[in-house]
């Protein structure tokens, strides 16, 4: 569908839509929204969601790519500007600061919501992968992958590659593991007697960058 022929009251309804399915499948996950919800939502009609998107599976489509797309574009602007920073002082990346670029995207207070919608996304690729989920990873999200691990690798010279594409995916699913442990059923709350909660952006944020960091700092695993 072309967008630059839609007459602009058509544009501003299907921009609505998208931005209602986002917070909908933000909050209550893809296989919790029908359509019909959806369209009461947005206030349209079934027919609105249908012209616009053909269904809901090209819906969530078009949802979960531009949120891979612009995730990755925040975290690319990041690298670059860490990458930038640290040849005009004549040094490596740190550690420290290329993951907590790499968390931004996932733990944020600007837009958090694209931060879950993300782990949605991945999550329902690593669990459940289907045609989609597959394009919309190779497509925005792969490359992405491959530049944080050349740049960690850097950042980290006492790792082989082989290490360190081993932790890149560790890290990826530590993030996605503690994500998903939230609401008032979170087991950690739970567990910790409310003394750890996932709840608790900043402090998420700040556990999980650290632990992160380090486990990227240890030298290689020995064999036993």
């Amino acid at each position: 569908m072309n967008l630059n022929r839609l007459p602009k009251s058509k544009t501003v309804t299907r921009d609505r839509i998208l931005g209602v399915a986002e917070t909908l499948f933000a909050t209550k996950g893809i296989n919790g929204v029908t359509t019909r919800v959806l369209a009461e939502t947005a206030g349209v009609n079934m027919a609105a969601v249908n012209y616009h998107f053909g269904n809901k599976d090209n819906l969530t489509i078009e949802v979960f790519r531009d949120v891979a797309r612009r995730t990755a574009k925040r975290r690319l602007d990041s690298l670059h500007a860490i990458e930038r920073a640290a040849k005009e002082q004549g040094r490596n990346p740190e550690l420290e600061e290329i993951i907590e670029a790499f968390v931004d995207a996932y733990v944020n207070e600007d837009d958090s919501r694209s931060g879950i919608l993300l782990a949605h996304l991945v999550l329902k690729h690593r669990v459940n992968p289907t045609e989609w989920t597959r394009a919309v990873v190779r497509d925005e999200l792969d490359d992405l992958a491959l530049r944080y691990v050349g740049a960690l690798q850097l950042a980290a010279p006492h790792l082989s590659e082989k290490a360190v594409h081993w932790r890149y995916h560790l890290m990826v699913g530590a993030i996605l593991v503690t994500l998903s442990d939230d609401g008032p059923q979170s087991r950690m709350d739970r567990l910790s007697g409310g003394l750890c909660s996932p709840s608790d952006r900043l402090e998420f944020r700040r556990e999980l960058v650290s632990f992160l960091t380090s486990s990227f700092s240890s030298g290689p695993s020995k064999r036993r």
